[in-house]
């Protein structure tokens, strides 16, 4: 234990460690952790593998202790938590929320990500709590819409429904608006005096409602210091309709009305948010599927009767009943009975296994022809298809090294474009002697049209919906580095011939011996036309494929691991 320093308004904190084998290993952790600026006392208990360490905030931080930890060659032990955020819009959004939470004591690692709108939180649970991150975000401007386990894959579609629908109607609402009063404005018609104010009192709740949002994000930006989009389209479109104000109470001339202008650029801007919206949601489609591989209830054995239970329910070491065509909901070993499993979703292989006791089965597989009664094993968030599930999601929410260029990019090209446009004003108004209204209407289409939404969004989006697709077509890639690896490579070795297949076996000859071929492919699909086994699935589709007329059979009798015997006709 190291001595205490003088310390004016210290705090402590608890460190889960591991690594620790004997005292030697204590004694370092605290030399690591004492040497630091502004620590105090350190206790580092062997026995339940703790660090209890006295320091000033002002002065040293935990991810700084956390570092000093891993420094000494052990390793600290952190939740990790990952957060739906709504309300992102560009990189400089995902800088806002990385440093409020990055600034909360005990949060020691923060990874937005753009493209499916998450936060990845490493955090000591025991200094800091979700509240406390929810309190950040939302005192950063931003919604917080939960955690991953809070969210249900129905509730996190409710809320991107309300939100490209808000999103809809402001752009119709502005288009609806904004075209009949832009064709009025540009018949050759002297405009009666009380034109201006009937525009005024029609456009003014439009302009409102179609621009808040945007509004809202510079106001939320400013605030923390960051310049992004909303900060430029607010100045471009605020200058429109602040033009189009001063000329309505007779500041400035007529000329400068713009009210159809300023709402057809917030309309604009909604169809673009819109469609940022509706792309970003499409990249969640693959951990839904994935997700939509584990069955929603289970049926378990408790007290000797059989019990339908939410799979979440499901305990390890509980009794699992999976009947044919259903999904197993859990990782275990079979007790009781003898079937065929389709592992493909895991593996990629197209045969199913045949399962006995004693042998292991994955949860989000499906059994095919027989009951099974097996031993859950591992259940919730330690099966296979979680951790899989997991992982996509972690490689989603990694940043590349060419997305973390576009976020530098981004982070540069903001300040520059506003620079540009006020310095592109006062250089036509006052050095080229051009007139007011053409000095505006420059600043207004530099601030609206030099837009860096592509630049900011295309990559992670693009990064987000590669890992999914892959994903979905049994390619897990596990960090988003390795996307970028690809192009170079030169050579591909592929471990088995599984991999290689279409994912789904066919018949590709038939050799009769004693039988017409036709004949053998009718007699052979008539038997196997009741089984969902894949090569029966095979031998039917051969037979469809050739225009066979397939008869009925009866009497099927199944011989595991052998075949079927069946009378047709």
């Amino acid at each position: 234990m190291r001595g205490e320093t003088d310390m004016e308004t210290p705090q402590r904190t608890q460190l889960k460690i591991s690594g620790m084998t004997c005292a030697n290993c204590t004694s370092a952790i605290e030399r690591s952790i004492g040497g630091l600026e502004g620590v105090g006392s350190v206790d580092v208990n062997l026995g339940n593998e703790t660090a209890m360490v006295d320091y000033d905030p002002a002065l040293v931080t935990i991810a700084d202790m956390e570092q000093a930890v891993v420094d000494a060659g052990y390793e600290v032990i952190s939740e990790s938590a990952v957060i739906k955020v709504g309300g992102m819009t560009c990189a400089n959004c995902t800088t806002a929320i990385e440093k409020a939470l990055g600034s909360l004591d005990g949060v020691s690692q923060v990874n937005a990500n753009l493209g499916n709108e998450m936060v990845y939180v490493s955090y000591n649970p025991r200094t800091v709590t979700l509240k406390d991150m929810k309190q950040a975000i939302e005192g950063a401007g931003y919604e917080y819409l939960g955690t991953e386990d809070e969210l249900e894959v129905d509730q996190e579609e409710e809320a991107l429904r309300r939100n490209l629908a808000g999103k809809r109607n402001r752009f119709l609402v502005g288009f609806a608006t904004a075209i009949p009063m832009m064709v009025i404005m540009q018949l050759d018609v002297e405009m009666p005096d009380w034109a201006p104010w009937a525009m005024f009192l029609i456009a003014t709740p439009v302009f409102i409602y179609t621009s808040d949002q945007i509004f809202m994000g510079a106001a939320r930006s400013l605030r923390h210091r960051l310049l992004n989009m909303d900060v430029m389209y607010s100045m471009g479109i605020g200058v429109a309709y602040a033009s189009s104000v001063l000329a309505t109470f007779g500041v400035l001339p007529m000329e400068f009305i713009f009210y159809e202008t300023a709402i057809m650029l917030a309309s604009f801007l909604m169809i673009g948010r819109f469609l940022e919206a509706r792309a970003k949601g499409k990249t969640s489609d693959a951990i839904k599927k994935l997700i939509g591989l584990q069955p929603k209830t289970a049926i378990v054995v408790r007290d000797g009767e059989e019990i339908e239970v939410p799979t979440e329910s499901i305990e390890v070491d509980d009794v699992v009943v999976v009947r044919p065509g259903e999904k197993v909901p859990a990782d275990g070993v079979v007790t009781v009975g003898n079937s065929y499993v389709d592992e493909s979703m895991i593996t990629g292989e197209p045969i199913p296994n045949e399962k006995g006791p004693g042998d292991t089965v994955v949860g989000g597989t499906l059994n095919t022809n027989a009951v099974l009664r097996f031993r859950a094993t591992k259940v919730g968030r330690d099966t296979v298809l979680a951790q899989i599930i997991k992982m996509v999601e972690e490689a989603q929410g990694s940043r590349p090294q060419i997305e973390r260029i576009a976020d530098r990019a981004v982070s540069w090209f903001i300040p520059v474009v506003l620079f540009i446009a006020i310095s592109s004003f006062l250089i036509w108004y006052f050095v080229l002697d051009a007139e007011a209204l053409f000095a505006t209407q420059v600043l207004i289409a530099i601030l609206v049209v030099a837009c860096p939404c592509a630049l900011g969004l295309a990559t992670p989006t693009a990064v987000t919906v590669g890992l999914g697709r892959g994903a979905e077509l049994g390619i897990l890639i596990k960090n988003g580095d390795a996307i970028e690896v690809p192009d170079k490579l030169t050579t591909m070795i592929f471990d088995k011939t599984g991999t290689l297949t279409e994912g789904h076996p066919s018949v590709t000859d038939v050799v009769p011996i004693g039988v017409d071929e036709g004949e053998l492919i009718t007699l052979a699909a008539a038997v196997e036309k009741g089984s969902i086994h894949p090569l029966a699935e095979a031998v039917v589709k051969r037979a469809e494929d050739d225009g066979i007329a397939i008869p009925a059979a009866s009497g099927e009798e199944t011989f595991s691991g052998k075949g079927v015997v069946a009378t047709v006709g």
